[in-house]
């Protein structure tokens, strides 16, 4: 197994990364459970470093085999240049860039339980929501003009890698509007004051729930459009719950509503 430096263009290649958020279908984590995650579903590997200073668990020495076996590829580095990388202090010595699997819109058609994320903007919002969609068996999500990426670092740390799972595209207002009407969708506007409260839905037939940004709230132009609006009803001094907590909300009403179909 070849030993790299700081030196290395791979090295380079997972720093610049980290740095700059900016990793083009790609996503970088030190979390082994994830790293697992990612193995376990076959999703392509497409760098790994690690540092044999910090392989202890039974669980780091499989995680490093299957990566040997899996991985495009693989060096060993020290503890001190792994100490340079590392996103976080309970890690396991190994870190990953793991490919995104591609998604247009296209490929949605056969989907019908569709989470619409419309220009949201903090990472752990939307980590969150990756968590709840994956325990609700959503189908997929649209991320509409976004401010932070579904590849952001720290989005598959908060969502424990489910953004890796879920079919994701990004797109979009205009095209993902045309795409949910020629498509034969019924569009759930998550609206605080306006329209029915969630429990007056059915959620039965093909479904988008769009929520929004967590200042601005979603596109004013859905309105214009055939939608239900949908609200959760407050009884504090609120007048809206963080949009993870809403969408979590409306997301395990749908499924339970659906599974009774």
């Amino acid at each position: 197994m070849e030993t790299i430096g700081k030196q290395h263009e791979k090295y380079k290649l997972i720093k610049n990364a980290i740095k700059t958020n900016n990793h083009n279908g790609y996503t970088v984590t030190d979390d082994i459970e994830i790293i697992n995650l990612a193995l376990n579903h076959n999703l392509e590997i497409e760098l790994a470093l690690y540092t044999p200073d910090n392989i202890f668990s039974d669980l780091a020495n499989s995680v490093i085999n299957n990566l040997k076996a899996k991985a495009k590829e693989i060096y060993e580095i020290s503890s001190n240049t792994y100490d340079s990388l590392k996103l976080k202090d309970n890690h396991a010595g190994i870190i990953a860039m793991i490919k995104f699997n591609k998604y247009t819109l296209n490929d949605l058609k056969d989907k019908e339980f569709i989470i619409v994320l419309d220009h949201l903007e903090i990472p752990g919002n939307i980590g969150t929501i990756y968590r709840t969609l994956d325990s609700v068996k959503c189908d997929a999500v649209i991320i509409v003009d976004p401010i932070s990426k579904v590849e952001n670092n720290n989005v598959t740390s908060s969502s424990r890698g489910c953004n890796l799972l879920i079919p994701t595209v990004t797109e979009t207002y205009e095209n993902t509007l045309n795409y949910l009407i020629n498509n034969d969708y019924d569009i759930y506007l998550g609206e605080p004051i306006l329209g029915k409260s969630y429990k007056e839905y059915d959620y039965k037939n093909k479904i988008a729930i769009v929520v929004g940004n967590e200042r601005f709230g979603i596109n004013k132009d859905w309105y214009n459009h055939k939608s239900k609006n949908v609200f959760i009803p407050m009884e504090g001094t609120q007048n809206s719950l963080n949009v993870a907590v809403a969408l979590s909300v409306l997301a395990y009403e749908a499924y339970t509503k659906r599974k009774e179909k």
